[in-house]
């Protein structure tokens, strides 16, 4: 269930960030002008921000993409919503690691595990706002969002010389590798899985 895989991945975040002393949170991370603590301050995030989205009403609107593969394909073309966010994401970020390292912390040691909760009572296929872009069932944000804490947590070991996939192995990891096969070309994947050719298939986000 994605609500467990979601849980693992949040349950590893809070265990890291009790871990980090001071030079390990600046530590520069593989993302160009990324410390490990902007890479934390940008996920801290998605524990509040999916308690919004479950608490607030159902969208009157449509579904406008009806699973986390078709919402990412469509946010990562060429010139689309990934490339005209990319620095305000990256604002957003630097602001929230201005913030104490123990508040973003606590958003996985105290906010996320009532999130949760919340979560295992929750119909997942009811309608959410993502983000203003997009209206998707919630069990197909929460794939991306735990897409979003395999990813960035790589990103964290990778700086701090931690082993992945770590306490990410087993659900969060195959959740990860499902909606990134489902994102990308299909034939494009089968042929270079196979190979039986070289064709660009990945990156399917940037």
């Amino acid at each position: 269930m994605i609500v467990d895989a979601l849980e693992q991945a949040w349950q590893a975040w809070a265990a890291l960030g009790r871990e980090l002393d001071e030079a390990q949170w600046r530590r520069p991370t593989r993302l160009p002008d990324w410390s490990v603590q902007d890479v934390f301050a940008h996920h801290s995030d998605f524990p509040a921000g999916t308690a919004a989205g479950i608490e607030a009403s159902e969208p009157a609107a449509p579904v406008t993409h009806a699973d986390a593969a078709e919402l990412l394909a469509f946010m990562q073309q060429p010139g689309g919503i990934a490339d005209q966010t990319c620095e305000e994401v990256r604002t957003e970020a630097i602001r929230r690691a201005e913030s104490p390292t123990a508040e973003l912390v606590e958003q996985f040691t105290d906010v996320a595990p009532a999130v949760i909760a919340a979560l295992r009572t929750t119909d997942l296929n009811r309608k959410v706002d993502y983000g203003g872009l997009a209206v998707v069932p919630a069990g197909e944000a929460l794939r991306i969002f735990t897409m979003e804490a395999v990813v960035h947590y790589f990103d964290m070991a990778t700086a701090l010389d931690l082993p992945t996939p770590g306490p990410m192995a087993g659900a969060p990891v195959r959740e990860t590798v499902r909606l990134l096969a489902e994102t990308a070309d299909p034939v494009a994947l089968v042929d270079a899985a196979t190979g039986r050719g070289t064709p660009a298939v990945f990156p399917v986000l940037h």
